[in-house]
């Protein structure tokens, strides 16, 4: 759609332009100036309308679903994930990834759970544990992939666009800016150990009678 409104625009343009030039240089007629009046008026239009065709394409492409596969390794303490994220304005339907290569979780089989996601709402996503970071980093010396996903947008047309989904940039770096995450997650070690020590008092008054 966005090459057929810009050719279009192209060949009105160059259509008047012609006819603009061959109405200068040719006999002068009284009809002649009002001609190159009216032939004017539709180059004007034509420049006017190519901005606005941009900025519509520009809403258009910021409105549009963008379902983009990436690693994850700040969500879960400890973990890394594989997710799929819609990172567009609009529903994306029947999401379909194709990996040169599919990326391996830490046992070493292949992960395709995520091949196929039905819908994504704008922000939303789905993702598959790979396995412990720091085992996988040592086990895979590279873990860049690269493919193509597609998918449906609301108007049922389905769009191609290639990725990469690379977890070497986290190698060498902090995983998480601050103590939060390992806070939450001793946190939640808490109810266990509260549930040992009340079994531990329990025994000693057992013992006691």
């Amino acid at each position: 759609m966005k090459m057929m409104s810009r050719v279009f625009l192209a060949v009105v343009f160059l259509a008047a332009f012609g006819l603009a030039l061959f109405l200068l240089l040719g006999p002068k007629e009284k009809e002649t100036w009002a001609t190159l009046t009216g032939v004017l008026a539709v180059i004007a239009a034509v420049i006017s309308a190519w901005p606005s065709i941009r900025v519509l394409e520009i809403q258009e492409d910021a409105t549009r679903p963008c379902p983009t596969p990436h690693f994850d390794i700040t969500s879960r303490y400890g973990l890394l994930l594989l997710r799929v994220k819609n990172l567009g304005a609009g529903v994306a339907y029947d999401v379909r990834l194709t990996w040169k290569k599919h990326p391996q979780n830490e046992e070493g089989e292949e992960v395709s759970t995520l091949d196929v996601v039905p819908v994504l709402m704008p922000q939303e996503s789905v993702s598959v544990n790979m396995g412990r970071p720091h085992e996988l980093f040592k086990k895979y010396p590279k873990m860049r992939y690269e493919g193509t996903v597609e998918f449906k947008d609301v108007t049922g047309i389905r769009i191609r666009q290639e990725f990469i989904c690379s977890a070497d940039e986290h190698r060498s770096r902090l995983v998480h800016d601050d103590e939060m995450p390992r806070t939450l997650y001793d946190l939640q070690k808490i109810p266990q150990e509260l549930a040992g020590i009340r079994k531990a008092i329990l025994g000693m008054r057992d013992n006691d009678r």
